[in-house]
């Protein structure tokens, strides 16, 4: 009786981390997959500001989306606007938010972990890198993505976001590197044109 009931209780606690783990790590990967999309919008605001003043106006808004899109997209665009009807780069980053991931006009459903996953920019470029599909990244398929082959900086990149040393990086660990490229070098890990 005794024995079934420890076996019972260790299942249980078993269950309850597995679950608690999974959370810590579905926390982790959303919060990658916002500083990515933070940093994607601040390079679309950068690129829509024309003159460079830091504000977006109703004009700029409407080329970034086309009169039928801004029709649509106006109540948002408000909302964040302030008395001031610009967009800095944080209300403009607050809009793309609401409109692409959920909020929105209507308040539409957010996309889900995987969805987002799936259509960012990040998760294609992991997918690119994982030829196997394993949903890990190993140094022979993160060494095939660069020209020239591996150099030190990119060596020493792999082998610093390799947290649990297994010699692959799973999605957090790729991404986590790919958002904080080496010294030296402009950016993240760039896959070959082919």
């Amino acid at each position: 009786m005794k024995r079934s009931i420890f076996l019972t209780l260790a299942l249980a606690v078993g269950a309850l981390s597995a679950a608690g783990q999974a959370k810590n790590k579905d926390a982790k990967l959303e919060a990658l997959l916002d500083r990515a999309f933070d940093k994607q919008q601040a390079r679309v605001f950068k690129g829509r500001d024309k003159n460079r003043d830091g504000k977006m106006t109703f004009a700029d808004f409407e080329s970034l989306y086309g009169e039928g899109g801004v029709k649509r997209w106006v109540p948002v665009f408000q909302k964040h606007c302030g008395a001031d009807d610009v967009l800095d780069v944080k209300e403009f980053t607050a809009v793309r938010r609401d409109i692409h991931l959920g909020g929105g006009e209507n308040g539409e459903r957010k996309p889900s972990l995987q969805s987002r996953l799936r259509t960012s920019r990040q998760g294609k470029m992991f997918r690119t890198y994982d030829k196997s599909g394993d949903g890990k990244v190993t140094k022979a398929e993160w060494d095939r993505m660069f020209e020239g082959g591996p150099n030190a900086a990119r060596t020493a990149q792999f082998k610093g976001g390799d947290k649990n040393s297994d010699g692959s990086l799973d999605v957090i660990e790729f991404l986590e590197t790919f958002l904080a490229p080496p010294r030296g070098e402009g950016g993240g890990p760039r896959p070959e044109k082919r």
